[in-house]
């Protein structure tokens, strides 16, 4: 028997127009809990593409089965620019064992890992476990094998830091990036890469931006054995979450308030700030928002907003669809149509 068909919210279809062609279906799928075609039947009806499924060439298969003994197929999905759905079901058809996330570990399992845990290298056993370096190294510390031996594996993977850190993705290759990461390519193939970085160098970085991550969310002696600094931090982790409890600066208060006026939601501001969702909403009410509700925009309106916007003035369409000139502005400028104004204008002006 089908199950009820998922029934999207306002803001969720109006997630999916703006950020098609930027983000997978597959990724959206996943956001909001329902299926592929979903969410391609909501594109569809707004009259964006529907993306089609590539052919694999020999180089793709190649390094598929390549990197099936070495890395989780979500990362290979990453290093490869492919969904995890078409990595799994690609590997499904030629028959290659992914390394997976959440297979219970069996006593077999256990008792392998610890006789050879310092005696054997780290990716030999994961070759033959088929499990990631990164999960080896999580299931030793839980069970009291030791710290990690960093002898072994020099080198982490973004994927790795997302897990080991408990941060975004985003967080690490924008951010972290700009306050002095280093991070360094690392080649695959002629055409593929991707970033890792040392173990030293991360735990420079950490010492280094101690306000940028929380030290609650890193289980003990997952970084080795803990330096002084890091024993410290976990005591003032305990008594003020330095990612909640920062200072917003003012360049920072005016920008959420422009994005809130804009019609972007609590979620979408505090991505953009890099802020939680939290400590977004509470400065808003702070400022006099309390009572005020983003207005998420709607196909229809879209649609006005394109057809219109060479022919009437921000103000006129704002006041056509209820909202303000500054919000249809921000909006124009989004979808691009704001450019294509200025260039009008001036060819006007010249043409005159």
């Amino acid at each position: 028997m089908r199950g009820k068909p998922y029934e999207f919210t306002d803001a969720e279809i109006q997630y999916i127009i703006s950020n098609w062609g930027k983000e997978s279906p597959h990724s959206m799928k996943k956001k909001f809990g329902c299926t592929w075609y979903a969410v391609c039947k909501i594109a569809e009806e707004h009259g964006l593409e529907i993306p089609k499924s590539k052919e694999w060439t020999k180089e793709e298969i190649e390094t598929l089965k390549l990197l099936s003994d070495k890395y989780h197929y979500s990362e290979i999905a990453k290093i490869m620019n492919k969904t995890e759905n078409a990595i799994y079901l690609k590997a499904r058809k030629l028959g290659i064992t992914l390394i997976q996330d959440r297979r219970k570990w069996t006593e077999e399992e256990e008792t392998l890992l610890s006789d050879l845990w310092g005696t054997t290298s780290i990716e030999t056993i994961a070759k033959n476990m088929k499990r990631t370096v990164f999960s080896l190294k999580v299931k030793a510390v839980r069970m009291g094998l030791g710290p990690m031996i960093r002898n072994n594996y020099e080198l982490i993977t973004v994927s790795d830091m997302c897990d080991l850190l408990n941060v975004t993705r985003d967080r690490i290759t924008t951010t972290w990036v700009d306050l002095g990461l280093n991070l360094k390519k690392k080649r695959l193939t002629n055409n593929m890469t991707y970033y890792v970085i040392s173990w030293n160098d991360l735990m420079d970085f950490l010492e280094n931006n101690q306000n940028e991550w929380d030290s609650r969310c890193v289980e003990k002696n997952m970084l080795g054995i803990e330096p002084e600094w890091l024993k410290e931090k976990r005591i003032r982790d305990i008594k003020e979450n330095p990612l909640w409890y920062r200072k917003w600066t003012e360049e920072e208060i005016k920008q959420a308030g422009n994005l809130f006026e804009s019609g972007k939601s609590y979620v979408e501001i505090a991505r953009i700030i890099n802020r939680s969702e939290w400590s977004v909403a509470n400065l808003l009410r702070n400022m006099g928002y309390s009572y005020m509700l983003p207005q998420f925009w709607k196909g229809k309106e879209l649609k006005y907003l394109r057809e219109n916007y060479e022919n009437m003035t921000y103000s006129e369409i704002a006041e056509v669809l209820g909202r303000t000139s500054k919000a249809v502005g921000a909006k124009a400028e989004e979808l691009g149509f704001q450019k294509r104004l200025i260039r009008k204008r001036k060819n006007d002006e010249s043409n005159g």
